[in-house]
């Protein structure tokens, strides 16, 4: 599924990345996942002679680096220096990965519930560019506005108009975040740690990255070892904005493990798709003992987004109605897979031990 639920209000960021050498760091580490354009014998690089110009020789700061993305394979020759960025929670793989002050442009507004003061100060010093919003929620830019800007990758997601293809044709590289590819991964608390992991290696940035995912490694953990709804049954529901239809999240829905990190068990786990619409009829049979609703629309109280599911016909019946155990959460503290999620799980769990 595109992004319809994953972001109901999608944003475009437009990232210039400067020069690797200003924020890299200590970034000598070669990941298992770049490849060297030539790798020769111990001691006898220097012996070779001087590639022809224009030819790409093989350093130490991890370039060229070949990784897969939704199936296909790309190769980065040198750390991306002008990047456009899809995607409401995108910004937060950027700051984990210590990357966010190369932001230039950017479409609309972040909300401000996810992000710190310094963080909000950063996102509103960029300059919007101009989108059209689509019929499921995302948002569209032209190719020629994106072509203006002279990207070298863009971040996010595809499109009608924004392929792999037609931005290859005019040598721009297109990363799909995992979430968005047609066959997306398992989401997993691991999955993000991974992906913060290679941003580093994209923007040269490897000890940064490295060291915000062992800080989001710990938090699980800790949050894992002292679950706070142990043996609960649940169910994560989305709540949309005029509250005419719920969703149910399956196991193949970043909400799972952070449900599963908690000690609930998810009542609509075994369901096929993701996140398919279920009758209050469904929630009331499955009976779970803890309600998690997610939303996007920070212009309702968390009690209306509550209202919209308590208040229905039968819904008293559930055991979560009736004992109180109903939390609404911000959407992107649930979904999908990036370091929001990781402060997602202490947002829940408080909520939960009150």
């Amino acid at each position: 599924m595109k992004p319809s639920l994953f972001r109901l209000h999608a944003v475009v960021l437009l990232v210039v990345v400067g020069l690797v050498a200003s924020s890299c760091g200590g970034s000598d580490d070669s990941s298992a996942s770049a490849t060297s354009a030539s790798e020769e014998a111990d001691g006898e690089a220097t012996a070779v002679s001087e590639p022809a110009e224009g030819d790409q020789a093989a350093t130490d700061d991890g370039f060229p680096l070949t990784f897969t993305n939704c199936d296909d394979e790309f190769t980065l020759d040198s750390a991306p220096e002008r990047v456009l960025l899809m995607e409401a929670a995108a910004p937060s793989l950027l700051f984990a990965a210590g990357a966010m002050d190369r932001v230039v442009a950017r479409i609309e507004d972040f909300p401000e519930e996810y992000y710190t003061a310094d963080e909000m100060a950063v996102l509103r010093a960029i300059p919007a560019l101009l989108a059209e919003a689509t019929a499921t929620g995302g948002v569209e830019v032209s190719i020629e506005e994106i072509i203006a800007h002279e990207p070298d990758i863009v971040i996010g997601y595809d499109t009608a108009t924004l392929t792999h293809d037609t931005l290859g044709d005019v040598g721009i590289q297109l990363y799909v975040m995992p979430p968005f590819c047609d066959n997306p991964p398992t989401p997993s608390f691991e999955s993000i740690l991974e992906e913060v992991r290679l941003y580093g290696e994209i923007f040269g940035t490897t000890e940064i990255a490295s060291a915000s995912a062992a800080a989001m490694e710990a938090a699980v953990a800790t949050a894992a070892d002292a679950p706070v709804a142990a043996g609960k049954t649940a169910a994560a529901l989305y709540v949309s904005s005029d509250g005419s239809a719920i969703y149910a999240y399956s196991s193949l829905g970043m909400v799972h493990p952070l449900m599963e990190a908690l000690g609930m068990t998810n009542v609509f786990a075994e369901l096929s798709e993701r996140v398919p619409e279920v009758s209050i009829e469904e929630v009331i049979g499955r009976n779970p003992q803890i309600l998690v609703l997610l939303y996007d629309d920070t212009g309702l109280t968390p009690e209306e987004i509550s209202a919209m599911v308590t208040g229905r016909q039968g819904a008293g019946s559930i055991t979560a109605v009736a004992e109180g155990a109903v939390y609404p959460l911000l959407f992107n503290y649930a979904e999908p897979p990036t370091p929001l999620v990781v402060e997602g799980l202490s947002v829940l769990s408080t909520q939960i031990a009150r």
